[in-house]
């Protein structure tokens, strides 16, 4: 289908920039780095994801020894304060429809009951099921709901929905299944070779993204990703640790994270959000959620701290089948002042000055009188990359640690506005080349291509590398290749 003029000419001014991906394969939101591969705060051993999901969670210690696979499923992970504790997102695949629809909300399931039933009786007046004026077609762009009702359809009709497709329409709708996701508490047993599932926290059929602990280990605010199609991107969630009643904060949100005192939120909005229509310029908000026991306590609005935030820079408009783009990160310092990405925007612009995809780094800082803040000097930009989606705070928050898919990786020091360039990014484009996460305030991994040689590509993609000052250690060495492989596809 012929895309419109203009929604041509925003993705033609953007598709340079859609490049981030999933750190263990795949196209991923910028706050996954650090969930699919993670330090404790000890920095005793990496919780390490595999992408082979059969296999899951494995840990690893800071000579590169991995665990056996531990626990089938896993997503992403977020440590607690006390280095034992975690918080897994899981998956499953599920093809019946009583559980999946005991994962959505009573109103949304009996929705999608009824498109089935309405596409049913079409079907029993004659409709085709494919072609163009199928009923299939009537939900084009719409797949995940069309998929969901032909599970509904497959399992209420299925010997009389077989006799009205052809061998390669029932085919594809017998194979049809959907994730159920789900987050659960976790600990370590024993000596790291056993963990043990507690509490399940949240259970729904979207993804879950950008779990952060709150810093009293009293709750986890996360994100889940709802389909391009509809009209609600991303929502904020928050449950208490140990419980299961979790509840909904905002709608369309980018990005987030807790203050330091544990009882707000910052993170970005955008109402009434459409990628395509509408220009996508966000809300710096400030919510408390807990009181001070905390318990969960909505405050009835928050509080609106910027506006303009523009998410041209980061957005993945091309490459990403998941919809799970996170173009906004936020960071919350002890100090109140909240670190997040965006691109500078002088309105109106032309498609060539007004896009070129380079985001800074600024700091809403409630001591100043000019709260907002440009924190990378332009004399430094360049040392960064164009793109800021990803940023990591050091633990004692004096550093900033950068990474993009193109293999940048940088050092941002805050006192000082210097930046230490430790890779710089190629052209290769594909998996997790960068990649940085903060081990201890003096070491951080990340992952690094092997250079071709003569043409020829290399075995072996690449590699996990500890960096400590200008030292640096290969974790990966004794990683299967398969495994290591799997980071740069």
């Amino acid at each position: 289908m012929k895309p419109e003029p203009k929604r041509h000419l925003l993705k033609i001014a953007l598709a340079p920039l859609a490049l981030m991906v999933l750190l263990l394969g795949g196209c991923f939101d910028s706050n996954r780095i650090e969930e699919i591969y993670a330090w404790p705060p000890d920095g005793k051993w990496a919780s390490v994801v595999k992408r082979d999901q059969e296999e899951g969670l494995l840990l690893c210690d800071a000579e590169g020894n991995l665990s056996a696979p531990l626990v089938p499923g896993v997503t992403r992970v977020a440590w607690l304060s006390d280095s034992q504790r975690m918080v897994l997102a899981r998956s499953h695949e599920e093809s019946k429809w009583s559980p999946i629809a005991r994962a959505m909300s009573q109103t949304r399931a009996e929705a999608l009951v009824a498109q089935a039933l309405a596409t049913w009786q079409k079907l029993q007046t004659g409709s085709s099921w494919g072609g163009d004026t199928g009923v299939a077609s009537l939900f084009a762009g719409r797949h995940f709901e069309w998929n969901l009702i032909c599970i509904y359809l497959r399992e209420h009709y299925g010997e009389i929905l077989h006799s009205k497709l052809d061998a390669d329409q029932w085919e594809e709708v017998a194979k049809r299944t959907v994730k159920i996701h789900r987050l659960v508490m976790a600990r370590i047993e024993s000596a790291g070779d056993k963990i043990a599932i507690g509490t399940q926290l949240y259970e729904g059929i979207d993804e879950i993204s950008n779990v952060r602990v709150s810093p009293d280990d009293k709750a986890i605010a996360f994100v889940t990703l709802l389909e391009p199609e509809n009209s609600s991107i991303s929502r904020l969630w928050i449950v208490p640790v140990g419980a299961s009643n979790a509840q909904l904060v905002a709608e369309n949100v980018f990005g987030s994270d807790w203050t330091g005192d544990s009882r707000s939120l910052a993170y970005v909005q955008i109402p009434g959000m459409d990628f395509i229509d509408k220009l996508p310029l966000g809300v710096l908000v400030q919510r408390e959620v807990l009181d001070a026991d905390g318990k969960i306590q909505l405050q009835s609005n928050g509080k609106n701290l910027a506006f303009g935030l523009s998410l041209f820079s980061n957005l993945l408009w091309e490459g990403c089948s998941e919809g799970n783009a996170m173009p906004i990160r936020i960071r919350c310092l002890q100090d109140g002042r909240i670190l997040f990405n965006a691109q500078e925007l002088s309105l109106p612009a032309t498609m060539d000055d007004g896009f070129d995809g380079r985001s800074q780094l600024f700091a809403f800082d409630p001591t100043r009188q000019a709260t907002l803040v440009r924190l990378i000097p332009r004399s430094e930009q360049e040392k960064v990359p164009h793109s800021l989606a990803f940023f990591e705070v050091s633990p004692s928050e004096k550093q900033v640690l950068f990474g993009d898919c193109s293999g940048n990786v940088g050092v941002f020091t805050l006192s000082t506005g210097k930046v230490e360039q430790v890779q710089k990014g190629g052209e290769d484009t594909t998996g997790a080349v960068g990649a940085p996460v903060w081990r201890t305030e003096a070491e951080f991994a990340y992952t690094r291509r092997t250079p071709e040689k003569h043409g020829e590509k290399s075995a072996r993609a690449g590699e996990v590398v500890l960096r400590r000052g200008t030292e640096e250690t290969v974790l990966s060495r004794s990683w299967p290749d398969e495994m290591v492989n799997g980071l740069f596809k």
